[in-house]
Order: C-alpha cells, then structure tokens, then sequence
C-alpha cells in the first residue's frame, strides 16, 4: 500500500479507539518504532539488466556505469524545477543473522529448535527434513556439526510473483526465503519462520543471473558456516557458536 493509504488507515483506527490510545499516526511513527527492534533492511544498487551489484568494492557512488553491459546507474529526475539523480534499481537484503539469533532469545522458540535432533519418531515415517536421507547423508560428512543440535540447517527458495495480478501490468517481483528446518513442522512452515531475504525488483525476471542477486546472502551464509556466530541460549541459559548451513529449493 502506499504511504498515503497507511496514513489514513491508521488515523482511521486510532478515531476508533478510546482515548488516551498509543496508536500511531502515520507511516514515520510506524517506521521509527519498528526500527527498535533492529531488524531492518539493506538497500544495494544494481545493474537494471541484473549484471551486477553495486556492491563492496563497487558500492562507491563514484561507479556511475556497470563494468559488463555500460547501462547508467543513475536517472535525472526533475522535480519542482530541481534535477536529480536516482537510482535507476535496487534490491533490498534483510539481513539472515539477527533474525537467526533471535530464535535463541526467546523461551518461545528456543527449546524448539533442537527438536530435530531431541524428538523421536517412527523411522519408517518421513514426517520432516531431518528423516531424510540427504539430511542423514550430511551429518555423517560433517559430524562436528550435527553434534550440536542448535546448529541450524536453513531451507532456501525463490519464486516470482506478480504484485499486481492479473490485469496489470507483466511486472514481476523476485522472493528469496529461507526457513529454519531445525523447527518441528508444525512451526517450520508456518509464515512467521519463513525469513524474507532477499527482494528482487521488477520488471524482469532474474533468471539465468539470480546468483548475482544472492551476494550478500552468500557472504552471510559464508560467515555463519566457516566462523559462527556467538548465540545466547535462553533455553539453556549459556552461550554457544551457532554455525549454519543452507540447502536450496529453487521453484
């Protein structure tokens, strides 16, 4: 929705309420308390033929052009009477770890994700990813890892979607989720523990070039596999290096 429509929806609400109410009143009250929670997100300029990513090295404004097909990074705008340069694309990152260390910090979460390694259950009945065989196949090539349950195995998908429907326009928006499969599947598929990563903008569809998409996904699932993270346990009430592994279900 825009930020006009969310600003009339919720005045709207707070005319219903009692007085002396909390309800914010517009779009920037609702941005700055969400903020508090630290989970935001990060803007990365992109090449609008998907080449490549302004980003690390070539994050400096100063790179005006992408190094594989030439096009512009920015558009002259006017407005007011006034020019300005925007940028012609870009793609939004939320960051994976604090979201991971937060299944720790809550009594809610916490004990569940061992349940993959702590529940017994029919070994005839393929009831979760860990009863599979690929899952089995990688615990005995990495044993260091499956020794802690808390270790997390991460399910990543990607799909498009049209945010218009069927009678507007062919735009097509880009999805990357990742799930935590160390959650029962009661918890695991249920859309608050189906992480956001990753949003691809439209028009086109990334296809053959997503993996230039997945950079700064990569980078993060390269730190949680090879160095961990300091987690804190509320369950169990100590610290522990959460280490972290990725499979992929692209549809």
């Amino acid at each position: 929705m825009s930020e006009g429509y969310f600003n009339r929806m919720v005045q709207l609400m707070g005319e219903t309420m009692p007085k002396n109410q909390q309800m914010i009143n517009n779009f920037f009250e609702a941005k700055k308390l969400v903020e508090k929670l630290g989970l935001g997100c990060t803007k990365i300029d992109c090449c609008s033929k998907g080449c490549m990513l302004y980003y690390k090295e070539n994050s400096h404004k100063s790179i005006t052009n992408c190094s594989i097909c030439g096009m512009d990074r920015y558009k002259t705008i006017t407005r007011r009477g006034i020019q300005k340069k925007i940028v012609v694309k870009k793609m939004w990152y939320f960051h994976i770890i604090p979201r991971l260390k937060r299944l720790y910090s809550s009594m809610a979460t916490a004990p569940h994700m061992r349940w993959h390694s702590e529940n017994q259950r029919d070994p005839s009945i393929l009831c979760h990813p860990s009863d599979g065989e690929a899952w089995k196949h990688f615990d005995r090539m990495h044993p260091e890892f499956s020794e802690d349950p808390r270790n997390v195995k991460l399910g990543l998908c990607a799909d498009g979607f049209n945010p218009f429907g069927q009678y507007g326009k062919s735009f097509s928006c880009w999805l990357v989720i990742l799930t935590p499969y160390n959650l029962p599947p009661s918890m695991c598929m249920k859309r608050e523990f189906m992480f956001l990563t990753v949003l691809i903008p439209s028009p086109s569809n990334p296809k053959h070039k997503i993996d230039v998409f997945l950079q700064p996904l990569i980078d993060e699932l390269c730190i949680l596999w090879t160095k961990g993270i300091m987690t804190y346990d509320v369950s169990l009430r100590q610290n522990c290096i959460m280490y972290v592994i990725g499979l992929d279900d692209f549809e």
